[in-house]
Order: C-alpha cells, then sequence, then structure tokens
C-alpha cells in the first residue's frame, strides 16, 4: 500500500521516457480555462491517438510542436529527435495494439492515454502514456517495454461472495483491470487486484480550481457495504487532507474491513473522518450506508479505494483478491457478474432497499 500516490497521477511513474513533465496539481494554479480538447471529450481521444501515431512513427517534429512550454523546456527538438531515432532502432513499429483507455488527471484538467501494444522489435509489450491539457499540448510522454502481468496464487481464484459495487450512482473506474495500462498494482503480488473509484461530471473530477475536497464530486458521497457481514475493523483517526498533500504516516487513511465469510474481507480505504457509520462488531447488509468517500492517509485527492482480500490483517498479511461483482452496468451495458476495469463508467444495476432508503 506504500506509493498508492503512483495511480493518481495517472500512471506516470516509470523510469525510462522520452520526455516527462508531470502536470501540477489544480491546487496550485489558477482554474484554465476549456480550450478546443475538454478533458475527457472525443476530441481529447482523437487527438490523444494522433499523438501517439507521431510518437510511434517517429515524427519528431509534429511530437515537439505539441509539447507545453513545460516540456520544451525540458528538451529541444534536435533531443526528441535523436530519442526517437534510437527508439525506432530499438522497438521498430506498432505491430499490434493490445489494449487501451483514457482517463483524467485526478488533480489537474489533462486527458491520459495509456496503450499497451506490441512492437516489432520488442520482446516485451510497450505501455505508452500520453497526457494532453485542454489546449491539447503535451504535459507528459513516457514509455516502457513491460511484460504482460504474470499470475499469482489468486489468478483463477472463484469469489463466494455476491458483491455489489460499493457505492450509489455512477463512478469511474481510476484502476481496476488484470494489467498494467489498468492496473498501476498489476506487478504487486499483495496489491494486483485494488480499484479506485471517482466520480466524474464532464469528464473532471472536480469543479473550481481544486484545492479544497468539496470541489471534489466524489467527496462526501455515500459509500456502501458491498455484502452483509461482519464489521471487524473500523478506523476513523486522520483527519481529511488537503488536495495534493497526502500523509505517509498511514497509507489507507480511515478504513472499515467487512468479514464476509470463506475468508473473504472487503477493504474500503480513505474514507471521510467522522463519517463512519458503523463499530466494530457490527452487522451490515449489502447496500448499507457504512462511510462517505474521504481523502485521508496517503491519497492525494478525494476517492474510494476497495480491495476484497483473503484476511483482515494482522498477524496474517493480506493478498488482494480478484472481485467479482454481480449486476451492475458498465459503460451503459448491463454485466452480469465481473471486474470492473479503468476507463469505464460503472453503477449497480439495481440499487438495494437500504441504499435507496437512503437516497430518499
Amino acid at each position: 500500500m506504500k506509493l498508492r500516490r503512483r495511480i493518481y497521477l495517472a500512471m506516470l511513474l516509470f523510469p525510462t521516457l522520452l520526455v516527462a513533465q508531470t502536470a501540477k496539481p489544480a491546487a496550485s494554479t489558477e482554474a484554465a480555462s476549456s480550450g478546443s480538447y475538454p478533458v475527457m471529450s472525443a476530441g481529447a481521444k482523437s487527438r490523444l491517438r494522433q499523438l501517439f501515431g507521431n510518437f510511434e512513427s517517429g515524427q519528431s517534429a509534429q511530437l515537439y510542436t505539441a509539447f507545453s512550454p513545460q516540456m520544451k523546456r525540458g528538451g529541444t527538438l534536435a533531443n526528441v529527435s535523436a530519442m526517437e531515432k534510437e527508439l525506432a532502432g530499438k522497438l521498430g513499429r506498432e505491430q499490434k495494439m493490445l489494449g487501451e483507455n483514457f482517463a483524467p488527471e485526478l488533480m489537474s484538467r489533462n486527458t491520459v492515454y495509456s496503450r499497451y501494444s506490441q512492437f516489432a522489435k520488442s520482446k516485451d509489450p510497450v505501455f505508452t502514456v500520453i497526457a494532453i491539457d485542454e489546449q491539447g499540448q503535451i504535459s507528459t510522454l513516457q514509455f516502457h517495454p513491460l511484460p504482460p502481468a504474470p499470475g499469482n496464487r489468486y489468478v483463477d481464484y472463484k469469489v463466494q461472495t455476491k458483491l455489489k459495487l460499493p457505492f450509489n450512482g455512477e463512478w469511474f473506474v481510476m484502476q481496476g483491470g488484470r494489467e498494467i495500462y489498468q492496473n498501476i498494482d498489476a506487478y504487486r503480488d499483495a496489491d494486483r487486484y485494488s480499484m479506485v473509484f471517482t466520480v466524474l461530471k464532464d469528464g473532471q473530477t472536480f469543479t473550481g480550481d481544486g484545492t479544497k475536497n468539496e470541489q471534489y464530486f466524489c467527496y462526501g458521497q455515500p459509500v456502501t457495504a458491498p455484502a452483509e457481514g461482519t464489521v471487524v475493523l473500523v478506523n476513523d483517526r486522520f483527519v481529511d487532507n488537503l488536495p495534493g498533500r497526502a500523509e505517509l504516516a498511514m497509507p489507507g487513511g480511515n478504513r472499515i474491513i467487512i468479514a464476509h465469510g470463506n475468508k473473504e474481507y472487503s477493504l474500503l480505504l480513505h474514507l471521510k473522518q467522522s463519517s463512519i457509520k458503523v463499530k466494530t462488531g457490527a452487522k451490515v447488509k449489502q447496500g448499507d450506508v457504512i462511510a462517505e468517500c474521504g481523502n485521508s492517509g496517503n491519497s492525494p485527492a478525494p476517492h474510494l479505494e476497495y480491495r476484497l482480500q483473503n484476511s483482515k490483517g494482522a498477524p496474517v498479511f493480506p493478498f488482494t483478491l480478484p472481485a467479482l461483482f454481480v449486476d451492475y452496468i458498465a459503460d451503459g451495458k448491463p454485466v452480469p457478474a465481473g471486474e470492473p476495469i479503468r476507463g469505464e463508467f460503472v453503477r449497480n444495476g439495481t440499487e438495494t432497499t437500504t441504499a435507496a432508503a437512503e437516497k430518499k
């Protein structure tokens, strides 16, 4: 659970890169006016695919022209041309796109494109990340040859608990899936099936300048029990962080663990302080409102992290399990049972009586 902030900086912490300039959190800048490429818009997605084409085919001049001023300070056109020439010799051309997704950056008005593809001369697939602002300028460009995530002892695990998504309404999957372009924890054996959710409006996670938790659309939203069970741990000691100022002392922040039986436990993290409505030993039903989404622990901005795991923790070190949710909607399509993946908009197909009553 260390360095959880990585996913919220849009999966941009890989050591090999062409040029990288991580966008500053909105908290340190004035709210940007919308340009020609609003966050998560069709135009932004088309622009990102075009820029990947420039990168992949060695069109250095076109790529460099799209760099933000901060990116251009990190290197000249000659530098970029030399690097791309070297890369072309090592990687060749893209042969097959294995997967892609789009997501907003959590604390800025940027759209992030993650692409996983096989190149002609590379043994391992190449993971490319490009982020642009609303003016269509590149704020980050990174790549790294990475092998597919290996299996682990739980890769074929069959979940016995019938889980429902732990919230009301539609949320966006910031982290979820089994491959690196979907889930930054894909190579971390104990953490690999963790999930992160947030709420978007017009493709953005916040309104205004993003300096206050209350400006984030998910902050204070109800968090619900994904299945019936017994509460075995509650922690409500941590004050919610200001956006951009994660607390490293306790990575998970305020949390709840629910035992469902069959050695399956739900862990809900980064909850809002003083919002937890249950105590250790309490029995909960599926859909009960148990807390509110917050920004506590190693969390740079409000979001909800969910894990299904095989123990409640100490003295037995927990491993995440592949959580299978039932009866939900993903991007408008019914899913009888499945694992939400990065880039999807998801909501429960039917709300439980308790959760529906809470909304009235």
